[in-house]
């Protein structure tokens, strides 16, 4: 993977070489993702192998989906993100940011503002 130009190449299974665009913040995530498997199961992954894998496991298994949702919550605690944003990736499972704002259908913009909406009622009380 190209650092500067936020690019993955990835061979897959039927030996064909495919290149994606991605930000540079995704590209570096990719990046922190392959050396950590490399750390866990001592070879670097290879096609079919989980991008997001189980922590906990011995072999290379994708994670479960709520142990991943605990994961980014508890994350997102650490790093001071507001509690409303918290809420609201929890109701919608959206990780939503200025960049990508303009990016979301508008059902998933208004699903996203009732969930703020929703803490907001909640708060009041």
């Amino acid at each position: 993977m190209s650092k500067q130009s936020g690019r993955l190449n990835r061979t897959t299974r039927q030996s064909r070489s495919r290149t994606v665009s991605m930000t540079p913040e995704v590209a570096d995530a990719l990046r922190t993702q392959q050396v950590q498997f490399k750390e866990k199961f001592g070879r670097e992954p290879a096609p079919g192998d989980p991008v997001f894998f189980d922590p906990d496991s011995d072999t290379p298994q994708e994670i479960d989906a709520e142990k991943l949702d605990k994961m980014m919550i508890d994350v997102m605690v650490k790093a001071g993100i507001d509690p409303f944003y918290i809420y609201a990736f929890k109701k919608t499972g959206l990780l939503v940011t200025a960049n990508n704002w303009d990016k979301l259908s508008p059902e998933d913009q208004e699903e996203w503002n009732a969930a703020i909406g929703e803490l907001e009622e909640i708060r009041e009380q």
